[in-house]
């Protein structure tokens, strides 16, 4: 073989191995949804808030100040939900990649209402069975931070339920579909999607307490599995979003009645 057929074999076997080597980076680049950067900035926008919310006394934090806090909440929300869909943006992902398959129509959308309102049921029985057992521990939700967010008129309760059916859409957007499927993938396990993101979910929620973080922990994971196996995140807002409407609405009710939080 001839010195210039040898070179020329030598460059062709470089060549591939650095397209190789190449292809390999821009695959490893491409299994996240978002700059690692930008998680970094999710999370510890989330764990900055969670710490603040319980940091502030109950009585200061919300009693009669309810539609500024709902107001306030409410824009938070919409700023998580707009600097997570930056974030896929700066990777190209596409957001339908984050909400699951496309189900237009009638029957479809009430097939989710369905599936929302099983799990609903399915996954109250299992948090309820999980405060018996943190009770057993002697760990409890805090009650009387909870019962502070409740609204106590006709305007908050209707500005509680705009507030809630954001929650339902953007926090499904952020843990059920970008930090869920930001995990999964860079691990290639879903597991690992599930868990990272249900105790992020969990951590969220400073105000309610350790039994509450916990509880709110299995929850996200129950969310998790019904966007799992429903493909989509749109059963999930809205069993979160009724949820979280109607919790607000039965503490009003409960506390107007002036039935202790305790017998619950």
């Amino acid at each position: 073989m001839s010195s210039s057929e040898e070179t020329r074999k030598l460059n062709t076997t470089v060549g591939m191995t650095v397209e190789s080597e190449l292809s390999l980076d821009q695959k490893a680049s491409r299994s996240t949804i978002a700059p690692w950067w930008h998680t970094a900035l999710i999370v510890i926008l989330i764990a900055a808030t969670s710490v603040l919310g319980s940091l502030r006394p109950a009585k200061t934090s919300m009693s009669g100040h309810h539609l500024a806090n709902y107001g306030v909440t409410l824009a938070w929300e919409w700023v998580l939900a707009a600097l997570t869909y930056w974030g896929i943006r700066l990777k190209k992902t596409p957001l339908r990649e984050l909400l699951g398959e496309r189900r237009p129509g009638r029957k479809a959308f009430l097939l989710d209402v369905g599936a929302a309102a099983v799990f609903w049921i399915v996954s109250l029985m299992v948090l309820a069975v999980l405060a018996v057992l943190l009770r057993l521990l002697h760990l409890e939700s805090a009650q009387k931070q909870i019962s502070q967010l409740a609204p106590a008129s006709v305007p908050e309760a209707i500005l509680w339920i705009a507030l809630s059916l954001s929650a339902g859409m953007c926090e499904e957007f952020l843990f059920r579909g970008y930090l869920q499927q930001q995990f999964a993938r860079a691990t290639g396990h879903i597991w690992v999607g599930v868990l990272v993101s249900a105790v992020l979910f969990g951590a969220a929620h400073g105000y309610e307490g350790i039994a509450g973080m916990l509880m709110i922990t299995a929850y996200g994971a129950l969310f998790s599995i019904l966007a799992i196996r429903r493909k989509s995140l749109r059963a999930g807002m809205i069993a979160h979003a009724w949820h979280d409407s109607i919790t607000g609405l039965v503490l009003w009710f409960l506390k107007h009645a002036r039935v202790p939080l305790g017998l619950f």
